[in-house]
């Protein structure tokens, strides 16, 4: 009996065209030339192999293994921003208004950019989707206001459960 998978819900950052556009090219070139390096340091270390000593045939190898990471982490690159941009479209395309309903705040350890961040978990619920709740490391630069019972403007992807959420509104003066 097959059943319905539910997907767990997340937190998106939309990614533009030209964010986009900057990852695949510094992924293309990172995967492409580190390719090429190791593709290089592989075939000339197997063809010196007999006529040098054991330690250049090692440092060949050890070059060729760093150039194949480094091309992996641009085909990673290029993978993530492609699954990025296509999540962002879905959510453009098949997202629905919605509301996130903060349940609590929480001090949260501070993103690789350095940025200090807060931990809000959420219930987000809108319609044409069942109600679930979430919780999410965001800047506190942007949601550092958020406090228990404040109400976010959300989108929701209903099918992926990818959602996003906007600013907490400005306290009325």
């Amino acid at each position: 009996m097959a059943s319905a998978r539910v997907h767990e819900p997340v937190l998106l950052d939309p990614r533009g065209p030209a964010i986009t556009a900057v990852a695949y090219t510094v992924g293309a070139v990172l995967f492409l030339g580190a390719g090429g390096a190791s593709l290089y340091a592989t075939v000339r270390t197997a063809a010196d192999v007999g006529e040098t000593s054991s330690g250049w045939v090692w440092a060949g190898a050890g070059v060729a293994l760093v150039a194949a990471f480094v091309a992996c982490v641009g085909l990673s690159t290029v993978l993530g921003a492609r699954e990025d941009r296509r999540a962002t479209l879905q959510l453009a395309a098949l997202g629905v208004d919605a509301t996130a309903l903060v349940l609590a705040v929480a001090a949260a350890p501070p993103s690789n950019d350095e940025y200090e961040q807060v931990r809000l978990v959420m219930r987000i619920s809108g319609p044409g989707f069942e109600s679930f709740e979430c919780g999410s490391e965001v800047p506190k630069y942007r949601f550092g206001s958020a406090t228990q019972g404040t109400v976010l403007p959300a989108r929701v992807n209903p099918v992926t459960r990818a959602f996003t959420i906007e600013r907490p509104p400005a306290p009325p003066q």
